[in-house]
């Protein structure tokens, strides 16, 4: 059978669509290899969301076909379908929901077909490679938003939620593989359950109240991953109650993509400005140290200069923990894309001048835990091991000779923007 590389672009979603390729291809025989000159055929499990993503997997493609490499492109590039033909004729595509194929994908690689699968079935019943001490677990695909600048929207556009069984099940097995940390994954958790009749409250519940063998005595922290603020505010009380139990990490992800109120009715965002707000004041009003991450898009076309100094203001007046900017880049397909484009120099100057006020704030907000005692997962190994505290800041844990998936006691000596530094108790 056919060697395969597997390379994963983007976002917590799109490497958990990789833990289900692979255990495909691992049920079907095929191996996986951990390096491209060891491989039959490269997969490429890409990401849409920004311009600079796209060039640098397209580049790749071009470098791949060049050394004479055989390739399977997935994920959400395949919904730029003409544009992959011209760049990969024979390159079969394998759409974000007809992962189930990819073993037939790959198999058409070696034998030079371009095909292409692109179907709509839900991904409940596919094998899962469950990981530790990180499990990645998806929770549903797609969203109900429409905002006017995603191309992801048309890769993924339909929800479909998993089971809350399936969930838990998921769960329950990648924690008795070893899993300390488990992150919930999909384009936007709020979303979750609309087309099943539960809701994402409802899940959480399910799982902060399994009392299955294998969860009753073992140490594990639930991340959620991002939720739009239309959803986060409707199900607010339920939230916070939720980041306050044992089994969640007090973090959570609401991404506002600008401080203009004008702004977020161009990209046509189903919430308010005030509303992102509002929930930040009530989290922390209960939670005091809870982590808020948000995102910032700087240069939508429509963006003037006043509504830049409102994002300013935004993030000024909010001081989330994390603020991920990302310069605006039109994407084909979407609505955004057909809009008169600002000029790049100022999109660069906004974006550059955001990040350094962003970067500001950090360091200001983790400097705060100087001195605090906490405990750390370990869940990586760099230079130094780096784990995460309860409220999923990163914590690196100096002189640490542990392993990964152990809790230790650590005392916050220094902080920078991005990190806080520990030393063991």
């Amino acid at each position: 059978m056919p060697k395969v590389y597997l390379e994963t672009y983007g976002c917590t979603l799109n490497q958990a669509d990789s833990d289900i390729l692979r255990a495909v291809l691992i049920g079907n025989k095929h191996q996986i290899v951990d390096n491209e000159a060891e491989s039959d055929v490269v997969v490429l499990n890409t990401c849409t969301v920004k311009g600079a993503t796209d060039n640098k997997i397209t580049e790749r493609v071009r470098q791949l076909r060049k050394a004479g490499k055989r390739i399977v492109i997935a994920g959400c590039m395949t919904a730029n379908e003409a544009k992959l033909r011209k760049i990969a004729p024979l390159a079969p595509l394998v759409g974000t929901s007809s992962l189930r194929n990819i073993s037939d994908a790959v198999d058409d690689a070696m034998a030079g077909r371009g095909s292409t699968y692109k179907s709509y079935e839900s991904k409940d019943s596919l094998p899962k490679l469950l990981t530790a001490p990180i499990a990645r677990i998806p929770i549903n695909d797609g969203c109900v938003s429409s905002c006017n600048f995603c191309q992801t929207k048309l890769a993924r556009p339909f929800l479909r939620s998993y089971s809350p069984k399936t969930v838990v099940k998921w769960i329950d097995a990648a924690v008795a593989q070893g899993a300390k940390e488990i992150q919930l994954t999909s384009m936007d958790l709020g979303a979750y359950g609309l087309d099943i009749k539960t809701n994402l409250v409802a899940l959480l519940d399910a799982i902060a109240n399994n009392n299955s063998s294998t969860n009753q005595n073992t140490e594990f922290l639930v991340r959620l991953g991002m939720i739009n603020p239309d959803h986060a505010k409707r199900m607010l009380p339920d939230i916070i109650r939720l980041l306050k139990h044992k089994r969640f990490y007090r973090f959570i992800h609401i991404p506002v993509q600008t401080g203009s109120e004008k702004v977020c009715r161009e990209m046509n965002r189903a919430h308010t400005v005030k509303d992102f707000v509002d929930i930040v004041e009530a989290i922390r009003k209960e939670i005091p140290e809870a982590t808020i991450a948000t995102d910032i898009i700087v240069g939508y076309p429509t963006e003037t200069e006043d509504d830049y100094e409102q994002t300013k203001k935004l993030i000024l007046q909010v001081k989330p923990d994390i603020t991920n900017v990302s310069r605006f880049s039109p994407r084909p397909g979407t609505k955004a894309k057909e809009l008169k484009q600002l000029p790049n120099p100022e999109v660069k100057r906004r974006s550059t001048e955001l990040a350094v006020l962003v970067k500001k704030i950090g360091e200001e907000r983790r400097k705060a835990f100087i001195g605090k005692r906490y405990r750390v997962l370990i869940t990586e190994k760099q230079k130094d091991f780096t784990g995460r505290n309860i409220n999923y800041s990163q914590v690196v844990v100096k002189g640490f000779k542990g392993r990964l998936g152990d809790s230790v006691d650590v005392e916050i000596v220094d902080a920078n923007h991005g990190s806080l530094f520990g030393i063991l108790i």
